[in-house]
Parts: structure tokens; C-alpha cells; sequence
């Protein structure tokens, strides 16, 4: 067969035949086959296999006598399938002359869409193929809109994370999860700061780049089971669960610190872009009339106010009636190490949770790359 041939022939739709009979196996096979590729077997269970490992099978007609697994445990199996591909395979049943009304019956109810009677002519059985063939087509076509739209609908395109949609749905399961069986949960919300001045200035292509490579350093930082989403042009939405509002914290003071960090080079030489991020953190005090929607609402209360301070930081409120806390402070390490050396450690106490946050990444730094040096410092500065 020629490579011509045989691209043709993989273009056709694929017929499953199953019949004990080799005889009417092949007179099956010579009428479709000008149009269609069939597939012949002689029982349900090799039926079945087909089906399982070839996704291209459009339409399958099954004898309801066979050995081994007949019509009807067939049709079962492919009506209760979990995979949508096989349980929405069209599936008509050749019935012969000693095949009853009742024989049909059951088969409907089992969820065969035709039926043909032995012994068939060609336009019966063409007729057949070719309108549940169409019917696999445009059911396959339809079933892949849907697919696409949703995910349309559920992942932002532009940095490939999570989108409102999606982000709304895990926030409602997360808050029913916890009114039920107990636990918290914190949102954090964070903006890029000034972004509809830096989008009309340098326009859709550069900023579009630009978030791309924010999603991309976000889903770096950010935990696994951790619920990460862009809800807005400029907007981002963290689920954290079962961690401390410390942890958040710090967290989210590296991600405003990594998205200072960020250098983007402009077209034509004309310079580097660069921005910043401010970010409000919630820990809501959780009861059973209380709504995702409120939650989100409160935690863009503490964004709001971040944003109103200057922006670049980050403001946090652990229950109802916590005090905002403050951003972590910047520490000049040389300034600290000159006040150790002039012996007034009293002076860096002030700054401990600062000076803990700034030097985690170096400290995880050398734990991953000279776990052993590190640890001998640990154990000579114990002694």
C-alpha cells in the first residue's frame, strides 16, 4: 500500500464490528469499507479491549450473541463507562431472526441507539454507519467546544494560572470544607501596583509578557497545595491552607520582594521596566453565613489600604479583631554586622523578625547546597 493509501485509509472513520460469525464479519467489511475502516472481532470482550485502547472508533455494531461477553454485557459496559469517549460511542445491535421484540427492548434499555436485521442489504447498512458516524462527529466536536470554552473559563491563557471562575469554585469548597470539618484557611490578594498607567504607557504586548512572567514566578514560589489564580487584569488570589498568618507573611513579603526584583527589557533600546506589588492578607473568622464572596471583599479591604499607604507592601488581619500588622522592615545586613562588631546586639533585638525573614533564603540557600558546613556552624554557635 502506498504512503498516499495509507494516509487515506487512517483518515477514515473507524467502525467496530463484533460478530461470532466471520461470515457476516466480512460481508460488513466489504460493503463499509470503501468509506470507513473496520475493526473486526469476534466476541464482546475483544470488543471491549478495542474500545478501551483505540480512541478513534466512531461507531460500533455488536451481534447480541457471542461467546465469552455477548451484546448485551457489552453495551453495559460501554454505557457505564467513566470515560465520556466510550460510554458516548454510538452502538447499534444486529439483531437476526430469532432475536424477539423483548431482545430489543432490553437492548434499548441497556442504551443501544439502532438497530439491523440480518440479513442486511448495503444501503441498510451504509445508511446506518454514516448517520452514527455523523452523530459521533458532531457529538465529538461539541464535547471538544465545551472542553475548550471551560478552560477558556477556568485558566487565564496569559500566565497559565488559575482563573476567577476556577479560583471562586476551590474558595467555596474550601470554606464549606472548613465550616464542616473544622481548620482555616488565608486569602491573600495582590496587585501590581500602578498597572493601567504602565499598560497604556508601554502597551498590551509588552504588559502581556510581563504578567506571563509573573504567573511563571508566582507559581515558583507559592506551595503545591496552595490555590493560585488570576482574577483581574492586574489581580492575583492566593488560597493558603492550614498555615499561620506568620508564614503568609513572609511569604508574601519574598513575592513583593522577587516582583521588585524583576527586570524587563524594553524594545529599542529604551530602557528596562520595572514594578512593584502590594498584597492584603486575610484570616477569616469562619461561621456558617459567612460567604466566599464576603471573605474576598474583607480581604480587599487590607489590599485597598496597602495601596492607599504608598503601595510595595504588604498589610495583614488575622481575625476580626486583630490589629493590622505592620509590613516586615528592610534591614541593611553591613549596618547590623557593624552593630554586632561595636558590641550593641541590643539594637538588632528591635529587628529580629525582620532580620529572620531576610536571611531565610540565604539560610535554605545553604541548607540545600552545604547542608554539612551548615551545620557545623550550628553546632560550634550551640556550644
Amino acid at each position: 500500500m502506498s504512503e498516499e493509501q495509507q494516509k487515506s485509509e487512517q483518515q477514515k472513520p473507524r467502525i467496530l464490528a463484533a460478530d461470532d460469525s466471520r461470515v457476516m464479519r466480512r460481508a460488513m467489511s466489504k460493503i463499509l469499507s470503501k468509506d470507513y475502516d473496520v475493526v473486526e472481532v469476534e466476541n464482546g470482550e475483544d470488543a471491549w479491549t478495542v474500545l478501551l485502547n483505540d480512541d478513534s472508533i466512531h461507531v460500533v455494531f455488536t451481534d447480541l450473541n457471542m461467546p465469552f461477553l455477548d451484546g448485551y454485557g457489552l453495551l453495559e459496559r460501554i454505557r457505564s463507562s467513566e470515560d465520556d469517549r466510550i460510554n458516548e460511542t454510538p452502538v447499534i445491535i444486529i439483531t437476526g431472526k430469532d432475536d424477539d421484540d423483548d431482545a430489543k427492548q432490553e437492548a434499548l434499555n441497556k442504551g443501544a441507539n439502532d438497530f439491523i436485521t440480518k440479513p442486511f442489504d448495503s444501503f441498510q447498512l451504509q445508511t446506518r454507519a454514516k448517520a452514527h458516524v455523523t452523530l459521533k462527529q458532531t457529538t465529538t466536536k461539541l464535547s471538544e467546544t465545551s472542553d475548550k470554552l471551560e478552560r477558556q473559563a477556568t485558566v487565564d491563557e496569559t500566565t497559565g494560572l488559575g482563573g476567577q471562575r476556577y479560583f471562586c469554585k476551590v474558595g467555596d469548597e474550601t470554606l464549606s470544607y472548613a465550616n464542616r470539618h473544622g481548620g482555616q484557611f488565608i486569602i491573600a490578594r495582590l496587585d501590581i501596583d500602578d498597572f493601567n498607567s504602565l499598560f497604556l504607557k508601554h502597551g498590551k504586548k509588552i504588559m502581556d509578557k510581563v504578567l506571563h512572567a509573573i504567573g511563571e514566578k508566582l507559581n515558583q514560589l507559592v506551595r503545591q497545595e496552595d490555590t493560585l489564580a488570576r482574577i483581574g487584569v492586574s489581580k492575583f488570589a492566593l488560597i493558603l491552607k492550614e498555615t499561620n498568618m506568620d508564614e503568609v507573611i513572609l511569604l508574601t513579603e519574598r513575592i513583593r520582594e522577587e516582583i521588585q526584583n524583576l527586570a524587563f527589557k524594553l524594545p529599542e533600546n529604551a530602557g528596562v521596566l520595572k514594578m512593584t506589588l502590594s498584597a492584603g492578607l486575610h484570616e477569616p473568622e469562619l461561621n456558617s453565613e459567612l460567604t466566599f464572596n464576603e471573605i474576598i471583599t474583607d480581604t480587599e479591604n487590607y489590599l485597598n489600604q496597602a495601596v492607599a499607604d504608598g503601595g510595595n507592601r504588604v498589610v495583614s488581619h488575622a481575625s476580626e479583631n486583630a490589629p493590622l500588622q505592620k509590613p516586615v522592615e528592610d534591614i541593611n545586613v553591613l549596618e547590623l554586622l557593624e552593630k554586632l562588631k561595636d558590641n550593641k546586639p541590643d539594637e538588632l533585638l528591635p529587628k529580629v523578625d525582620s532580620i529572620l525573614y531576610h536571611i531565610t533564603p540565604l539560610l535554605k540557600f545553604l541548607a540545600d547546597n552545604a547542608r554539612s558546613q551548615l551545620q557545623a556552624v550550628l553546632r560550634q554557635i550551640s556550644k
